[in-house]
């Protein structure tokens, strides 16, 4: 079981429409779910093909199963962000299972919730 190893407090974001004060429409990140989960790095940039295009990912996490899409992002418990590139859900033959998201570091940190 690889849910032994894993860590709390990694946050899944989601982009969502905010309304403005001109009838127009913004997007932001907003908080969707906070969930425990394991990332790991890759060795190298692991080459995934998908819809006929390359996907560059160097990291990997593993969670319970949850709403995550390729559209949204995670922030891992070190405020680092993470772009996701594919979902895909891992089940065994008694129902449970997990989800593995294969990730793009940005290189960014989210320092939005830690100012004073």
């Amino acid at each position: 079981m690889i849910s032994r190893f894993y860590t709390p407090g990694h946050i899944i974001q989601r982009k969502t429409e905010i309304k403005d004060d001109w009838g127009g429409t913004t997007e932001e990140w907003t908080d969707l779910i906070t969930i425990e989960g394991k990332l790991w790095q890759l060795s190298g940039d692991k080459r995934l093909s998908a819809d006929k295009e390359t996907i560059f990912a160097d990291y990997k996490f593993a969670c319970g199963i949850t709403d995550v899409t390729e559209k949204d992002r995670l922030i891992d418990a070190d405020n680092r962000v993470f772009e996701i590139k594919t979902v895909a859900q891992r089940m065994r033959p008694d129902g449970n299972g997990h989800m593995e998201l294969e990730l793009e570091y940005t290189g960014e940190k989210d320092v939005e919730d830690n100012e004073d």
